[in-house]
């Protein structure tokens, strides 16, 4: 009886048998393996093999020490575009190299995170890109102790001891830049609305205001620094104690988070705020919904392309040479100009 009518999985065996061969030829078919093979007989393999439906089986491979094909990209925040955006990026460049990637979302959720890596590790993953939990390494030690070769994405280690191959942005530029655009515009009073989030990368958008305003020997009043929770509805309160001083304490903002700024400009709208001539506004990120606002957001454009394209070639050559040092790339942020700022 053969393996389609009981149901059972079909086996190399089956194919051997379909095709009239060995199995040791069937194996020498799959595995590429230099030793030579008639064209005819190569086909009748693959032919048999197409018949019955049988699949490599990719786990017993790697117990070979043979790599299975299988790339995982864990991020925190799945329906961040800036990560969105990045994650196509990744399976696109990986498949061209022959890989199938796994998506996967730790929401921010460092345990749920840890059970996912777990679950990849026990799949066998050739390799991982991992943009951490708010941005603990703790879990990394995982992959390090099955030794799957992992690069760390955006989400950077700071105080730790450990090196970690590292692709990100510089945040710190993004929101230098973002506030250094308005100052040049001639503004003085400029508020920040972001994320109170525990990611160093993410304070180091406060940091980069900051340094700006001090660039033009200005300090940053503590009441125009407005953070919270990262939500539309954080967003919607921050822009309504900035509505209440406008024009006289803040002619400005910078919004620094997408998910922020699209609560501070709903409310805007909602109570006649406009954009720039009641307020001058600065977005860091380009989420999709930004290209149909009007007039246009100035908005900081951050490397997405560039950094996708470095994390996927640096973990393919890590898979090739684990032993290699660690590298880190950062990339500059550039500024996409619209018509949101008012002389």
């Amino acid at each position: 009886m053969s393996a389609q009518k009981t149901g059972r999985s079909v086996t190399i065996k089956d194919v051997a048998n379909k095709a009239g061969t060995s199995i040791a030829t069937v194996s020498y078919v799959f595995s590429n393996n230099e030793r030579y093979i008639r064209p005819d007989l190569r086909e009748r393999v693959l032919k048999a093999a197409a018949e019955i439906g049988y699949v490599k089986n990719a786990a017993a491979s790697s117990i070979r020490g043979k790599r299975r094909g299988l790339l995982a990209v864990v991020v925190a925040q799945f329906g961040n575009t800036f990560f969105t955006r990045m994650c196509v990026e990744i399976v696109s460049l990986a498949r061209q190299e022959g890989y199938v990637v796994t998506l996967c979302n730790s929401d921010e959720n460092v345990e749920q995170e840890r059970l996912i890596l777990e679950r990849l590790v026990a799949q066998r993953i050739d390799g991982c890109i991992l943009s951490s939990a708010l941005s603990l390494e703790d879990n990394t030690a995982l992959l390090r102790q099955h030794r799957i070769p992992y690069v760390v994405l955006e989400r950077s280690f700071p105080n730790s001891t450990l090196q970690h191959d590292f692709v990100g942005h510089d945040n710190f530029q993004s929101a230098f830049i973002a506030t250094r655009r308005l100052l040049d515009a001639g503004h003085r009073r400029i508020a920040f609305a972001g994320w109170d989030s525990p990611i160093p990368n993410v304070r180091d958008r406060v940091d980069g205001y900051r340094a700006a305003l001090r660039e033009y020997g200005l300090a940053a009043d503590q009441e125009n620094v407005l953070t919270g929770e990262l939500s539309e509805a954080a967003g919607r309160w921050m822009a309504e104690k900035l509505s209440g001083t406008l024009g006289a304490a803040v002619t400005a903002v910078v919004l620094g988070h997408h998910d922020i700024a699209k609560g501070a400009l709903l409310y805007f709208q909602d109570h006649g705020i406009r954009w720039p001539e009641d307020i001058s506004v600065v977005m860091i990120g380009t989420p999709e919904w930004a290209g149909v606002l009007r007039p246009r957001l100035t908005c900081i454009q951050r490397p997405e392309h560039e950094m996708a394209v470095a994390t996927a070639a640096l973990l393919l050559e890590r898979i090739k040479t684990p032993e290699a040092p660690p590298v880190q790339r950062i990339f500059s942020s550039s500024i996409l100009e619209g018509h949101s700022i008012r002389p």
